[in-house]
Parts: structure tokens; C-alpha cells; sequence
């Protein structure tokens, strides 16, 4: 889909369709969320988030959620409630701290039991290096930008989604990863992740993270690739498995 020049459309603020990313995802933001949810949320939904008979809300420690399935849907329905129900909304609360919130939220539901999966999380890091993720992916402050923190991504996603993942990444790409293919007035094409955009100027990161800014007048056309750029790798089984159980175990600062 080419969109020309029509920048302050498509392109303000954030591609058409993206959803935000939750930018509050370190285990700080895992206890300033607790921090919230103690003193905002525990009257309905209990102290231990589970809800109950003295407890008007749902038990928030299934890993399910009714109205969303996104981080992004669950910061819209903290912050502006669900009409006709007891969930007013924190409509007060600054955007950190309802992500922060969001964050301690996918904290809670049950962990995955390493001992139960198939492969083993040693073999799995070992693969991690050796397919060189690190190139895109940071883990615990060590690696490259291109691609998601997988920091936490043993809480995010489970063993199942975590297969997929490794084995089809082009099957869900989230709109904060899609690449940015820009044609200059003078032919030549770059491409890179979109970093922000403002009257004058758009700038993506390239393949090298570089910073790169584009005039608009110099732009001749701008095309979203929904593509992942995470290469397909040919695994087998057992390395499959190996590198679901090593990116399962990865939970924030104890991983």
C-alpha cells in the first residue's frame, strides 16, 4: 500500500491500525503497578486479584481477560471503564501508571512450569546465541533493537505462541514492527522501523540501527511491509523446543 505524500494522515503519530506497545514492561514497572493496583483496584477485585464472594470484580490471575486480549485494550479499559458495569475507569491516572498496571496484570497469572516442556531452556540459550537473536532482540539490557525486549516474554506469551513465533514469524506481527519502505525523489529506496514523524521530517531505524531522518518534500512515496523481518529458521523438534523453553523462562530480572 503506497501512501505518497500524505504524511500527516497515515503516518501522524503512528501508522493507521497500529496499536502502542506497552513501553513500562521493567520489573520497576511490575512493582509500581502493584503499587496501583493495591491502592486503586483491591476493593473490587481483592487484594490477590482474584476476586471472590466479598469482591465485585473478575479474577484477574487466569491470564484471560473478557474485553481485550491486548495490552493495549486492557490500558482502554482501565483507563475508561466498561459501561454498565462496576469499572468506572482511572481516567485521572497518568499513562505510566495505567501501563504499569497493565504490566503487573500479566504478572499474575500462572507460570509456566519449565520441568513440564519438552526441551530444555540451556539448550534453548545456547541456540539463542548460535542463531544470533541477540542481533535483534534484547535480554536484559544485551542486544539489538530491531526486533521485541524479550525480557519478559516468558509472562506475555505462552509455550504455544511462543512456537509459533519461532517457527512463523510472519503469522502475527504487531504494527509497532512493521518495516517502512521509503522512496527518495530521487529513487533510491531505504528501509527501516518507524521512529516518529513530526511537520518536517519522518525517521526510521535501519538494519544497522542507525537514526536516519527524511525530509518530506525529498520523499517521493512511503509503503508499509507487514512482513516480519524475523527470518523463518529451519528447526528441527528438538531445537524448536529448545528455544520455547529458554524464551518461557525468560521473566524479567531473575531470567
Amino acid at each position: 500500500m503506497v501512501i505518497g505524500a500524505v504524511f500527516s494522515g497515515a503516518f501522524a503519530g503512528r501508522l493507521v491500525g497500529e496499536e502502542p506497545e506497552n513501553p513500562y514492561t521493567s520489573a520497576i514497572d511490575v512493582r509500581m503497578g502493584q503499587r496501583q493496583f493495591q491502592s486503586k483496584c483491591t476493593s473490587c477485585h481483592g487484594v490477590d486479584a482474584t476476586g471472590g464472594e466479598e469482591a465485585d470484580g473478575p479474577d484477574l490471575t487466569t491470564g484471560s481477560f473478557r474485553h481485550s486480549t491486548t495490552d493495549a485494550g486492557l490500558f482502554r479499559v482501565i483507563r475508561d471503564g466498561i459501561a454498565g458495569t462496576s469499572m468506572r475507569g482511572l481516567r485521572r491516572a497518568k499513562d505510566q501508571e495505567i501501563w504499569q498496571l497493565v504490566t503487573y496484570l500479566r504478572t499474575l497469572s500462572g507460570a509456566v512450569d519449565l520441568a513440564s516442556l519438552p526441551g530444555s531452556p540451556e539448550a534453548g540459550r545456547a541456540a539463542f546465541e548460535q542463531l544470533d537473536c541477540g542481533r535483534c532482540h534484547m535480554v536484559q539490557g544485551r542486544g539489538g533493537r530491531l526486533g521485541p525486549d524479550l525480557s519478559r516474554v516468558g509472562e506475555r506469551r505462552d509455550p504455544d505462541e511462543l512456537a509459533e513465533d519461532v517457527t512463523t514469524p510472519d503469522a502475527e506481527v504487531s504494527p509497532r514492527w512493521w518495516t517502512v519502505r521509503i522512496t527518495r525523489a530521487d529513487g533510491t529506496v531505504v528501509e527501516g522501523l518507524r521512529m516518529g514523524e513530526d511537520t518536517s521530517n519522518l525517521r526510521i531505524m535501519d538494519g544497522e540501527e542507525r537514526l536516519l531522518s527524511f525530509a518530506k518534500p525529498a520523499v517521493r512515496s512511503v509503503e508499509r511491509i507487514l512482513e516480519s523481518t524475523m527470518p523463518a529458521e529451519t528447526l528441527s523438534d528438538a531445537e524448536r523446543d529448545d528455544l520455547v523453553a529458554y524464551l518461557s523462562s525468560l521473566r524479567g530480572s531473575d531470567s
